[in-house]
């Protein structure tokens, strides 16, 4: 009986570790597929033995990291000078997560020593037709960059509100009340125009003591009239021009 020489092409998916060899392993992880899915195997066939031709039986078996048998089929093919196929292995839907192997084995007549080739795959289950630890990694990252915009979100709102947000004065008597609001708002109407540089007016003003931190009027020493008319004319030698303020309505 001829000889028949023969290679084994393992292909998984697009990008296939080629070997042409009696005996080969790939331990490559890089393939990964979920339960129910179907796995494609190229195999490759070469007849050098005069045109005559032999039957090769192939064997495809799939077998887990405990190395428990889940999948096992054998194919008949006769093979004269090249055959070139694409076997597709359906994994079983009830297929645990994990790392499998895949063997391809075979044999003929007069053969003296056994052909296999295989290689690693990793079964994962998917999510929303994601694999799971993909669907896991993009969901934690879109949740991270949720709250973090939340927070973002919120650290602005609580600034701006307590920077342009008009003070409340309920503690101070009420027929000096209005002094501090008037003042109180014309602080915070320049604050909102030119920033924090309104607070360097204020400093040159005297009779008045604010809260640099809160913009809080905490005192004043002399006619609330003078220390208004003193801040406009500070602030309108900022902007160079006339300004108008509105104020709260006096409760």
């Amino acid at each position: 009986m001829k000889k028949l020489i023969f290679s084994i092409c393992l292909l998984v998916f697009i990008i296939p570790p080629t070997v042409f060899a009696q005996d080969s392993t790939s331990t490559s992880l890089s393939v990964k597929i979920a339960p129910g899915e179907l796995l494609p195997v190229s195999v490759k066939l070469s007849n050098f033995g005069g045109g005559n031709k032999v039957d090769v039986t192939i064997t495809y078996g799939i077998t887990s990291d405990k190395n428990i048998e889940i999948y096992k089929t054998s194919d008949t093919v006769a093979v004269e000078t090249t055959n070139n196929f694409v076997k597709t292995i359906q994994i079983p839907f009830n297929t645990s997560p994990g790392i499998y192997t895949e063997k391809t084995s075979i044999a003929y007549q007069g053969q003296a020593a056994p052909a296999t080739s295989e290689f690693k795959f990793n079964v994962e289950r998917k999510i929303f037709g994601v694999f799971q630890s993909q669907f896991l990694l993009y969901g934690g990252i879109t949740l991270l960059i949720s709250i973090l915009m939340v927070f973002i979100g919120y650290w602005i709102v609580k600034n701006r509100t307590t920077r342009f947000t008009p003070i409340d004065y309920s503690n101070i008597p009420k027929h000096e009340r209005v002094f501090y609001e008037l003042i109180s708002d014309t602080i915070l109407g320049m604050r909102q125009k030119v920033g924090d540089r309104a607070l360097d007016v204020v400093s040159q003003v005297e009779g008045i003591t604010l809260d640099e931190n809160t913009g809080r009027v905490v005192k004043l020493t002399r006619t609330p009239s003078k220390i208004i008319a003193e801040l406009v004319a500070g602030y309108e030698k900022i902007l160079g021009e006339k300004v108008s303020f509105s104020f709260r309505e006096p409760r």
